[in-house]
């Protein structure tokens, strides 16, 4: 799905991609191709209220995609936020969710499908089963915007067990990558010369807490905040070393 600048993306989500790049000029100007294709495709039937925006934001964005400089790049991408009016925002956001609704539902599928075969979700099984078929009903939906719709409507119908149950597949995930944050955070404080210690210490503090945490929507929390760190020098800071050590 195509990440939308304006709102920060998740360092932590961000480091999947940045293991596999040699820079992080290059992980960033994969997401900015990836959200120039997406622009690109909306502007054709973009309401007329929003095309002055998306021209901007596509220009800012083929500005970023020029720039060699991985710091001056992010400078860029910083001054997208707050920059649009928040009913463009929301307009993009919309539009860029049907643009990939099709991707999102066959997520969905594959993870029921694969969770129909696990023996612990036996007791679930006709819930598991009902989702598929709804998923695969919405599928054949035509309009994007309907199927949005259905998508959403189609998480909110699921009975409460199943929906606990749903959560606690999820549970090892998060503690997985709560478990690899405290593991980066070491490795930081560890070195001589780290920068921003104090706050990265308070960054690995709070993720041994998310850790311990009794519930799951306590460890998502969590989960998100040391992973959205509203300082910004030290987000880049983060995703800096993080490409270091991989």
């Amino acid at each position: 799905m195509a990440k939308f600048f304006i709102a920060a993306f998740l360092f932590v989500a961000a480091c999947a991609q940045l293991s596999f790049a040699a820079t992080i000029a290059e992980s960033i100007d994969g997401d900015l191709r990836e959200n120039l294709s997406a622009y690109n495709k909306i502007l054709p039937d973009v309401d007329a209220a929003y095309k002055a925006d998306l021209e901007k934001l596509i220009g800012q964005t083929e500005a970023a995609l020029k720039e060699t400089d991985h710091k001056e790049k992010t400078r860029i991408l910083d001054g997208l936020h707050g920059s649009f009016p928040e009913d463009f925002n929301k307009y993009l956001s919309k539009k860029l969710q049907e643009l990939n609704i099709d991707a999102e539902v066959e997520r969905s599928l594959e993870f029921y499908k694969a969770l129909l075969e696990k023996a612990e979700s036996n007791d679930f099984k006709p819930d598991i089963e009902k989702a598929i078929e709804t998923l695969n009903a919405i599928t054949k939906e035509a309009d994007a915007a309907k199927k949005v719709e259905s998508y959403s409507k189609f998480t909110k119908d699921l009975s409460a067990s199943f929906q606990e149950f749903l959560k606690k597949q999820n549970l090892p995930q998060i503690e997985k990558g709560l478990s690899g944050a405290i593991k980066f955070f070491d490795g930081l404080l560890a070195e001589s010369d780290v920068q921003y210690k104090e706050e990265i210490a308070a960054l690995k503090t709070q993720a041994e807490a998310g850790l311990a945490a009794a519930t799951l929507e306590e460890k998502q929390k969590v989960y998100y905040e040391i992973t959205n760190p509203a300082n910004k020098e030290l987000f880049n800071y983060l995703k800096e070393k993080y490409v270091e050590k991989h």
